[in-house]
């Protein structure tokens, strides 16, 4: 009958829309949205602290080589000073300060790239800390995309079948009442389609008028009629 098939596509209608709300707001979502974002912030802290490591390596490097090339310009001058070339005592003394001062020039600048390189070595173990607290962190996230795939196909199953069972129930009503039902359907939602206790339409938000109930009570039972009070499809 009419009516049965159509408070079955009703019932179906329902649970779709049940369905997709629940595909919409499984709780995994959140709570991948928020790993994600965990995700994102902890990437950032550890490309700054990256930036600071390739930072304090580059100085290690620009250290070092200034360092040999004052270590070069010393050992020059300590050749020098050894091989004849200078032979006044004032030169000589002038050439053995020049040495002294390149050496010391040196230390500093070799304490410079060591503490460089202690920098760079710190803030590598403070990337490699953070980028293996965040591989947890991926497969939290891969695993959340995983149930919620699952979930999804679970529904999608669901949603499936309830459209081919509405289908069938559609191919049994008349197109008129679905469209009337169709139309409805937005303002009157799971009540588009209500029944009358013999006293009330179980979709009206009060008492039905006397004269409104008294007329559906004499419509045949099982037709489908409309409440004049609310304007829901009503089964008698």
């Amino acid at each position: 009958m009419s009516h049965e098939q159509l408070l079955e596509i009703q019932r179906i209608d329902v649970e779709t829309d049940q369905l997709k709300h629940r595909r919409l707001s499984l709780p995994q979502r959140a709570e991948l949205e928020s790993a994600r974002r965990d995700r994102q912030t902890q990437q950032v802290t550890i490309d700054e602290v990256a930036v600071l490591r390739v930072e304090a390596a580059t100085r290690q490097r620009r250290l070092e080589d200034e360092a040999e090339t004052v270590s070069a310009r010393a050992d020059q001058d300590q050749a020098r000073l050894y091989n004849g070339e200078v032979t006044a005592m004032k030169d000589l003394q002038a050439l053995q300060t020049e040495i002294s001062h390149l050496r010391e020039r040196q230390e500093s600048i070799e304490d410079d790239a060591l503490v460089s390189m202690e920098e760079a070595e710190r803030l590598s173990g403070q990337v490699s800390a953070m980028e293996e607290a965040c591989s947890g962190l991926d497969e939290r996230i891969d695993r959340l995309v995983g149930e919620i795939a699952g979930s999804e196909d679970d529904i999608d199953a669901k949603l499936a079948a309830l459209t081919e069972q509405r289908a069938t129930c559609v191919s049994e009503v008349d197109a008129d009442l679905l469209e009337d039902y169709a139309q409805l359907r937005p303002g009157f939602g799971s009540a588009t389609v209500v029944h009358f206790d013999g006293r009330n339409c179980s979709g009206c938000p009060s008492t039905m008028p006397a004269v409104e109930a008294d007329r559906l009570k004499h419509v045949p039972s099982g037709t489908l009629d409309h409440c004049n009070e609310c304007g829901r499809i009503v089964v008698t």
